[in-house]
């Protein structure tokens, strides 16, 4: 309920619309108990054939002979003059209840002489001109009624649906600022499903919370209000129901709730299946899974289904609780008042009811405000349910919303170097998982203006390691430095603006090329779009290959583009940036050899006295490389160049006779500390 809240004053922001919705509940209320209070003149003037001016003064005329009688009844009482059948010891209480009646006709007298003025200038004097003029302050009273409705629901639903879309923004911002680890924990599915299905529910419930939860329940008061004024014993009494259906909805909301929570994290369990399933949809038909996937997919949206269902029945449970309530109210006051008004009593079980027997007319009016309460405790039916889904959603939203990323930029940062920099690993440890180190120790020193090409077998470290540098992950100890400074003291998006990288994944949006190659590099002209694409060899094939040429869009993961193609539009992508430091992630290891070589043409000539980390396995990559760093296990076995490291590394000796491929065996299968003779060379 604490996260519902935080959400509901997300929505108080908007101050002006909050106000005038609530006057527009407030107006909703006020005309509904309007309406149903011109019942009592529509019994006047349909049953006795009567104008509101014969009623008003038949009325008054009945209060004074009321007032009359009881006068003379208490001045006989007083003198000692003893009605029949009444004995002395009750005399106090006769007296009592003779002036509680007397008081009763004073005010409704008060009331009725109140009203008279307003009636004879206003209300014509026949039966039939009253009944059009009481038909036609019902429909205007409709007609205000549907008007506040309407600014209302408006203005509710723009709270709603702004306070969604500010959650929205800030979800998305923040799960931006998330550490990679963090966005990968739970899945794409998942963080999709808080981001649209929950904050939508949360939106729900703020809704409902702001519109039904005050709109109905002040159209109830008022009704409970004017029926109260007519015989407010009479109405406890009628609700003596009302604390059982009310345990009975907090066991149900409570069930709800846990309901609630089980089937949002079942759709999101769906949600994550059903993007894995389409992402991965090349390899479900190569490897024939299609059945696979679809029974599991089966197996999820049944859960949520069957979950769904019981939430559904406990809501409905809750709209039948609510009529039950309802109808319980009607039948209690229309046993209750039909028996003190045909039997003309004041006491019921020995309690007292009213001041005076009550007549026809006050008592049908009463039963009509009695039933105009059972509408807005049907509509309330399903409040329950959407509060309960809403409270569960805002438990999955505000959780990642306060998450504090761990990567974050100190206060008083350092200047980033702009020229090429030193770059220094130092006693690098850093665990994916507790108790399973993937770096233990690691040291190495990267000239400034060189390149190095990192080798080693999967899994030893090697695109953790680059990681580190645009601080997509911080290691668990030591640090990496530039020139000497921790990049930890510098600002995080002038750090990353200074380091380019370009992987073996293809990183494209939806978007045009020029778009594309522009990512990252705000105010780019459309000639410096195209220079960055001429020097990655991609002008060619965008101008001759593409009907749209730059203004072509690339599809889903640049789906309608070659691999190679994709590659050289993120080289020109990082060529455009212009970063001090590029590293470049097995770049080429999934391109035909034609694509490889443009690409390598075009990472000479950008290469220039940048400071370059290539990851790779192609021995044709390592021709780039001024300097080879050999890694195992998370540790470096030896740094140097080419021809220092043919002579003194067997592995990479080996790699360089037989082909990179045979260094994963190799390093695989030989001992760490005879495989090079120069291991702490790094």
């Amino acid at each position: 309920m604490y996260n519902l809240m935080r959400a509901l004053r997300m929505a108080m922001r908007y101050k002006w619309s909050l106000i005038f919705s609530f006057i527009g509940s407030l107006g909703v209320a006020i005309m509904w108990g309007a309406n149903i209070g011109t019942v009592a003149p529509f019994i006047k003037v349909i049953f006795e054939n009567k104008s509101l001016n014969d009623w008003v003064d038949g009325r008054i005329a009945e209060d004074l002979t009321e007032i009359q009688q009881v006068e003379t009844q208490l001045a006989a009482l007083q003198a000692g003059t003893l009605p029949t059948g009444l004995t002395a010891d009750k005399v106090p209480g006769q007296i009592g209840v003779l002036q509680d009646q007397l008081a009763a006709a004073n005010q409704s007298l008060s009331l009725t002489q109140w009203v008279q003025p307003f009636v004879r200038d206003y209300f014509p004097d026949t039966a039939f001109e009253t009944l059009v003029v009481l038909i036609g302050i019902v429909i205007a009273g409709t007609f205000i009624r549907g008007a506040f409705l309407v600014m209302n629901m408006y203005l509710v639903a723009r709270l709603g649906k702004r306070t969604v879309l500010d959650m929205q923004n800030q979800f998305f911002e923040q799960t931006l600022h998330l550490e990679l680890s963090e966005i990968g924990k739970n899945g794409t599915g998942d963080l999709v499903s808080r981001i649209r299905g929950e904050t939508g529910a949360i939106g729900m419930a703020i809704t409902t919370l702001l519109g039904k939860t005050i709109r109905e329940p002040l159209k109830m008061f008022a009704c409970l209000a004017c029926a109260a004024a007519i015989n407010p014993r009479l109405l406890v009494f009628s609700m003596i129901v009302s604390p059982i259906a009310g345990v009975v909805m907090l066991v149900m909301a409570r069930s709800m709730k846990r309901l609630n929570r089980r089937a949002v994290e079942e759709s999101a369990r769906l949600l994550n299946r059903l993007f894995q399933s389409i992402t991965y949809i090349k390899a479900v038909k190569s490897f024939n899974m299609e059945t696979h996937e679809l029974r599991r997919f089966k197996a999820i949206a049944q859960d949520v289904y069957r979950k769904s269902m019981r939430i559904s029945m406990l809501s409905s449970l809750s709209r039948l609780n609510n009529e039950l309530l309802g109808v319980s109210i009607i039948c209690i006051g229309i046993l209750a008042g039909g028996y003190l008004v045909l039997g003309q009593k004041t006491e019921i079980f020995g309690i007292k009811m009213c001041d005076r027997p009550m007549s026809v007319g006050t008592m049908m009016t009463f039963f009509a405000f009695l039933v105009a309460t059972a509408d807005p405790l049907r509509k309330m039916g399903d409040v329950y349910s959407m509060i309960q889904g809403g409270m569960v959603a805002a438990d999955r939203v505000f959780p990642l919303l306060d998450k504090q990323s761990a990567i974050v930029s100190p206060a008083n940062p350092v200047g980033v170097p702009k020229a090429a920099p030193v770059i220094e690993f130092k006693d690098i440890r850093f665990s994916y998982l507790e108790g399973i180190p993937v770096l233990h120790g690691l040291n190495a020193r990267i000239p400034a203006g060189k390149s190095v090409a990192i080798v080693g077998a999967n899994g030893c470290g090697k695109s953790t390691l680059v990681n580190f540098l645009p601080r997509f992950f911080d290691p668990d100890s030591g640090s990496i430095e530039l020139n000497g400074v921790d990049i930890r003291k510098f600002n995080l998006q002038e750090l990353r603006s200074q380091v380019g990288v370009v992987t073996q994944q293809s990183m494209l949006f939806d978007d045009t090329i020029a778009n594309n190659i522009a990512y990252g590099s705000e105010g780019a002209t459309r000639e410096e779009i195209i220079n960055a694409a001429r020097k990655a060899h991609a002008h060619e094939f965008i101008e001759s290959n593409l009907e749209l040429g730059y203004e072509s869009t690339v599809g889903e993961h640049g789906g309608k583009l070659s691999g190679g193609q994709r590659q050289r539009i993120e080289l020109a992508r990082v060529i455009l940036k212009n970063p001090s430091v590029l590293i470049l992630d097995e770049a080429t290891s999934q391109i035909d050899p034609t694509s490889e070589s443009l690409i390598h043409q075009a990472l000479q000539d950008f290469i220039g006295d940048r400071t370059v980390i290539l990851i790779t396995h192609r021995m044709t990559t390592l021709e780039l490389a001024d300097y080879v760093m050999v890694m195992d296990k998370g540790q470096v076995l030896d740094f140097g160049t080419h021809e220092e490291l043919y002579q003194r590394c067997e592995a990479y000796r080996t790699m360089r006779e037989l082909g990179m491929d045979a260094l994963n065996s190799t390093m695989e299968d030989a001992d760490d500390e005879d495989s090079c003779e120069g291991q702490k060379a790094a």
